[in-house]
């Protein structure tokens, strides 16, 4: 199996959305035996009826939430959005985000008219104009990223995106929002934060910017996985900058930070856990750029 194959396997299987409902029921449950927890989860999963009936809050609450039926006022595109059936007495049973366009199956004219509009929702880029450059700056929590990431885009005249803002005003914004009260706590313990919504984000705030010559990323992507859905939501960088920092050096200027600016994932414990976190994903994350000849590492 090719690692194409693979993509549309994990994808076709709806893998993505079961493990990222498992990571937040373990994240808000913190049961004393993970293992036992999750096999709980899975046999629910089974109970459901399959992995496309769970949803990111699945394991979160047990409550079950149903929505009040389709009515004739609904738009168009809300109603292709909720993929209802004409009857608006038929009861709602299932809202999930819309999937990425290549999951789309569109076996007719019908489906491909119907599904045209939301197609051009998820155009990232104007497919009529040629792709900003888009550079990516990583390296651990505290190594300066946002600083180094400024300065590339001002050197350049380049568009300046920062990751880790983009969440935190999400989360300032929508604070009585149940699903980024849940996403707070896992930032504030140092977790990452849910990668298809972190891509979510990233896309709409790629749309909102008018034509430039270059973007700067910072802050993502922080694993493998991360690396792997931006290339295929979006798109491949044209370089990846690697801010090399050791350990302790990192921790002393988060704790400096955390004096000074008063973040929430700031705090002692965080800044061990997201530390580990760095550690244990940054090597992979390298060996997968250089493999790609994208990467330049700068002490």
């Amino acid at each position: 199996m090719n690692t194409n194959e693979a993509k549309e396997y994990l994808a076709r299987r709806e893998i993505p959305q079961l493990f990222e409902s498992l990571l937040n029921g373990l994240m808000c449950s913190k049961p004393e035996d993970p293992v036992e927890y999750l096999e709980s989860c899975l046999q629910k999963v089974k109970e459901l009826g399959g992995c496309d009936k769970v949803k990111w809050d699945t394991f979160v609450s047990q409550e079950k939430k149903i929505l009040p039926p389709l009515n004739g006022g609904q738009s168009r595109r809300s109603f292709l959005r909720n993929v209802m059936p004409e009857n608006s007495n038929f009861p709602y049973r299932r809202y999930d985000r819309l999937p990425p366009i290549h999951q789309f199956s569109i076996e007719s004219d019908t489906d491909l008219s119907e599904t045209a509009e939301l197609i051009e929702e998820y155009e990232v880029f104007d497919p009529t104009r040629p792709r900003p450059k888009i550079i990516l700056v990583i390296g651990g929590p505290g190594s300066g990223k946002g600083t180094q990431s400024l300065k590339i885009a001002e050197r350049y005249g380049f568009q300046y995106i920062s990751v880790g803002e983009l969440l935190r005003k999400k989360i300032h914004s929508t604070s009585s929002n149940r699903k980024w009260s849940l996403i707070a706590k896992i930032i504030t313990n140092g977790e990452l934060a849910p990668q298809e919504t972190t891509i979510t984000e990233i896309k709409q705030k790629l749309m909102q910017i008018p034509d430039e010559e270059g973007i700067v990323i910072d802050g993502f992507p922080r694993d493998v996985a991360q690396a792997l859905s931006f290339e295929d939501q979006i798109c491949t960088p044209d370089l990846v900058v690697f801010l090399a920092c050791a350990n302790q050096r990192l921790k002393e200027r988060l704790l400096k930070r955390a004096e000074q600016q008063g973040r929430p994932d700031d705090n002692l414990k965080a800044t061990q856990r997201r530390l580990m976190n760095f550690k244990q994903n940054a090597a992979p994350l390298v060996k997968y750029f250089q493999e790609k000849g994208l990467i330049m590492t700068v002490s």
